[in-house]
């Protein structure tokens, strides 16, 4: 009886120890590094990441999603075969955020074999808002008010008027004169104010470098002697922006006279 109670309790530990083997070999996973599920990174960082993905059967689909504010996007999707796949991504976090505060970035890593099982791995990305970088619009091009081509700018939509627009934030006012020399001056029928600041620091403009430019400057209705290079802080409602002066173009005649300038905003 001894020997029979022996012999099961050894059959049963192999029997177990075979299954949690087979178990091992048969099984698939998705594994992805950096390990940590949560992550905490500024805007415009990069994260490099590495997919590792081992199947039992032919994989089929990779795919890549990112969830911001409820809204899901494909960022990656691609056919892929074997049974083994690695991907080096780097993902660069977004500068979209318009709020402050911590907002969360979910990026969902799918896998899909040829059964059309999945395997499926999530990392949230936290991003904590006290600042924020301005985006830029670039190649905005307004013309001479003698020309008779757009002469005015909407600075909120980033389009071309007309000066007889009401929408229109800023014009050209240039006045008639023998040469057709561009007058370089900038007026607003909606009552913008401007700060030419031409040692702002443009390039790494922010929303409260931006604010704290225009409210601690002396603000102007005019702006004159518009040259290439010129930044100007102004606020259209309460959009704070920053203006800089690409190309200011006072061809022969009148007809091609204009501004080319980006917006940061």
């Amino acid at each position: 009886m001894h020997n029979k109670t022996h012999i099961l309790i050894v059959t049963t530990l192999l029997m177990l120890a075979f299954f949690s083997c087979s178990k091992d070999d048969n099984s698939s996973n998705l594994t992805i590094l950096p390990a940590d599920n949560y992550l905490l990174r500024d805007t415009s960082n990069v994260i490099n990441f590495t997919i590792k993905v081992e199947s039992t059967n032919d994989l089929a689909r990779y795919r890549i999603t990112q969830t911001i504010n409820n809204s899901t996007t494909t960022i990656k999707d691609e056919l892929i075969s074997g049974k083994n796949y690695i991907d080096w991504f780097d993902y660069t976090v977004p500068n979209s955020f318009q709020n402050y505060g911590r907002h969360e970035i979910k990026l969902i890593f799918t896998t899909i074999d040829v059964k059309g099982a999945e395997m499926n791995r999530a990392k949230l990305i936290y991003v904590d808002i006290t600042d924020r970088t301005l985006a830029e619009n670039s190649g905005n091009t307004m013309h001479s008010a003698l020309s008779n081509q757009f002469n005015a700018y909407d600075l909120l939509a980033n389009t071309p008027k007309y000066n007889t627009d009401s929408t229109a934030h800023i014009f050209d006012y240039t006045k008639p004169n023998v040469n057709d020399t561009l007058g370089r001056v900038w007026i607003s029928p909606s009552g913008v104010k401007f700060v030419k600041l031409n040692g702002f620091d443009y390039a790494n403009a922010t929303a409260s470098s931006v604010t704290n430019a225009y409210n601690s400057s002396v603000k102007n209705d005019t702006l004159r002697n518009l040259t290439d290079g010129d930044i100007v802080i102004t606020k259209v409602g309460n959009t704070y922006m920053a203006l800089k002066m690409v190309y200011v173009i006072d061809d022969a005649g009148n007809a091609n006279d204009r501004y080319i300038f980006s917006v940061k905003k």
